[in-house]
C-alpha cells in the first residue's frame, strides 16, 4: 500500500508542466486524457483497489447508492464517471482522487444533518475532479514541504488516517479550495438544494473541532480556515442563494440512522466518550439521532465518571427503554446499575428482559452467572 501511495505522489511530481490544464465539461472529456493524465488515473485506480482489498471501506449498498444519486443530481453530465465510496473511519474527512473516486468517511456522514449538507461536501469534492485540481496542484508542490510531510506519512506506520489522506500528500492551495467552494455552491443551487445549509455544514464541524480541542481533520487541513469558509458561504448565500430549496432531512435520516449508532458504539469502544457527549448533549441531538441513542449517552456518562454521571447514566438508560423498548442493551445496562446498587430483584428483572429481547447475546453466560449470584442476595 505504501508503495502505491508513494508512486502516486512521485507521479504528481514528475509529470510534464507545459500542457495547459482545462477543466472538463462532461463525461466525454474523461475519454480524452493526455498520457500523463492516464498514468495518474491508473495510479488512482490502483489506490481504489488497494483500499478495497485492505477492508477500509464501509459496505452498505443502499447508502452508497443513495450518495451516488446525490452526486448525479449535482453532476448529471458526469453520470457514470464519478463514484462515491465510503471509508469506515470516525474521522471528519472527505477527499477526491483524480479519476473521479470521491471518498467520504462514516464519521463525516454521521455528523451531517440532511441531504443538502452532504451534497455540500460532495459538490466541493466533485469540483476537485472536474477542474483537475490534483493535476494543477502538483505543479506547485515540487519544492514544497507538503510533499516531504506526505512522504514521511506514507513511509511511516500504516494507520488508516495515513491511507485515506492522499489529498493531504499534495494539499490543495487556498485558491483551488475557494474555487471548489464557489463552484460547488452553484452546483448545489442548480440541483435545487437549500444552499443555506452550506455554511451550517461547516459551523457544526467547527463547533466539534473547537469543543474537542483537536487539530483540524484532513478535510480541512489544507483548506482555508473554517471561519473563513463559513463567512464565504454566508456571502454566497447572501448574493445568490434562495434558501427554500430541498433539505432532505427525512431521506438522509432513513439512510444514516443505523450508521450513526454504529459510530457511537465505535467511539465508546475507543473510549472517546467526549465525542459521544458532544454529539448527544446538543439540544437538537435526538431530532437527528434515533431514541436508542439514549443508551449510548448513558454509556458515555459511565465512561466519563464525573460527579453526578451515575445518575445521568441511569436516567439515560431509563429514557432509552421508554422510547426504544425493543433495544436490548439498555436493559442490560439497567441490570448492571441495580446490581451495583444492591437491588437484586430489579437487577434480575432487567437482566431477564435483556435476554428475552436478545436470546443469542454473546454475553449470555455472563448474564446468567450474574442472575445466579443475585439469588443469594435476595
Amino acid at each position: 500500500m505504501h508503495r502505491i501511495l508513494l508512486a502516486f505522489a512521485v507521479l504528481l511530481l514528475t509529470a510534464c508542466d507545459t500542457t495547459p490544464i482545462r477543466p472538463m465539461q462532461s463525461r466525454e472529456d474523461t475519454r480524452h486524457l493526455t498520457p500523463e493524465e492516464q498514468r495518474l488515473w491508473h495510479s488512482a485506480a490502483e489506490l481504489d483497489e488497494q483500499l478495497e482489498k485492505a477492508d477500509y471501506l464501509y459496505e452498505d449498498a443502499e447508502l452508497q447508492a443513495y450518495l451516488e444519486t446525490v452526486m448525479r443530481k449535482l453532476y448529471p453530465e458526469y453520470a457514470g464517471a464519478i463514484h462515491v465510496r465510503i471509508v469506515d473511519s470516525p474521522g471528519l474527512n472527505a477527499f477526491a482522487l483524480p479519476n473521479g473516486s470521491i471518498y467520504i468517511n462514516t464519521g463525516m456522514l454521521s455528523r451531517l444533518e440532511n441531504e443538502a449538507q452532504v451534497a455540500t461536501v460532495l459538490a466541493h469534492e466533485g469540483v476537485h475532479f472536474t477542474n483537475k485540481h490534483s493535476w494543477k496542484q502538483r505543479r506547485s508542490i515540487k519544492h514544497s514541504t507538503a510533499f516531504a510531510t506526505g512522504f514521511g506519512m506514507v513511509t511511516g506506520i500504516p494507520a488508516i488516517g495515513d491511507l485515506i489522506s492522499l489529498s493531504s500528500i499534495y494539499g490543495y492551495s487556498k485558491d483551488l479550495e475557494r474555487e471548489a467552494d464557489a463552484e460547488g455552491f452553484h452546483r448545489l443551487q442548480a440541483a435545487g438544494y437549500d444552499v443555506s445549509q452550506a455554511p451550517v455544514t461547516f459551523e457544526f464541524l467547527l463547533a466539534e473541532v473547537e469543543a474537542l480541542d483537536i487539530d483540524e481533520p484532513y478535510f480541512f487541513s489544507t483548506h482555508p480556515a473554517l471561519e473563513e469558509r463559513i463567512n464565504n458561504f454566508n456571502e454566497l448565500v447572501r448574493q445568490y442563494g434562495a434558501t427554500n430549496g430541498y433539505k432532505g432531512t427525512e431521506a438522509y435520516r432513513l439512510h444514516v440512522d443505523s450508521l450513526q449508532l454504529e459510530l457511537l458504539a465505535d467511539y465508546l469502544e475507543l473510549s472517546q466518550h467526549e465525542s459521544v457527549l458532544l454529539i448527544l448533549e446538543r439540544q437538537d441531538a435526538f431530532v437527528r439521532y434515533p431514541p436508542s441513542a439514549w443508551y449510548y449517552l448513558g454509556e458515555a456518562y459511565q465512561l466519563r465518571n464525573e460527579e453526578g454521571d451515575t445518575e445521568r447514566a441511569f436516567n439515560a438508560y431509563q429514557t432509552a427503554t421508554r422510547l426504544s423498548p425493543e433495544f436490548a442493551p439498555s436493559y442490560r445496562a439497567l441490570g448492571l446499575y441495580y446490581m451495583k446498587q444492591n437491588e437484586p430483584a430489579l437487577a434480575d428483572h432487567y437482566f431477564s428482559q435483556y435476554l428475552e429481547l436478545q436470546p443469542d447475546a454473546t454475553d449470555r453466560d455472563y448474564i446468567e452467572y450474574y442472575r445466579k449470584s443475585l439469588e443469594s442476595r435476595r
